[in-house]
């Protein structure tokens, strides 16, 4: 009978929890965060709405990389243009983009 009583209790209490986020989330806009990508000039191309390159996560990333990943891009996601933010060590420029 006790566990009854306890159930009784705590499953207003998940309800009410679940309302709570859920409305949470309807009220916070749900866009998805930016990313910053970096990969080599040399590889960036722009082919059919995609961007193709050496994505990477940082900047070190993106020198060590040597060949373009299967990573697409597309160009409809882009906020910024593709900006050089330095070389590597073997003087290959390193392009950053800020997408979504």
């Amino acid at each position: 009978m006790q566990w009854l009583l306890a159930l009784g209790l705590l499953l207003p209490i998940g309800v009410f929890a679940q309302e709570v986020s859920d409305s949470e989330s309807r009220q916070g806009g749900g866009g998805a965060s930016p990313y910053l990508s970096f990969c080599q000039q040399r590889f960036y191309e722009e082919e059919d709405g995609r961007l193709l390159c050496n994505w990477a996560v940082n900047f070190n990333f993106a020198c060590f990389v040597s060949y373009p990943s299967n990573k697409v891009i597309q160009a409809g996601s882009r906020i910024t243009d593709p900006e050089v933010v330095g070389e590597c060590d073997n003087g290959e420029p390193i392009i950053k983009l800020l997408h979504y």
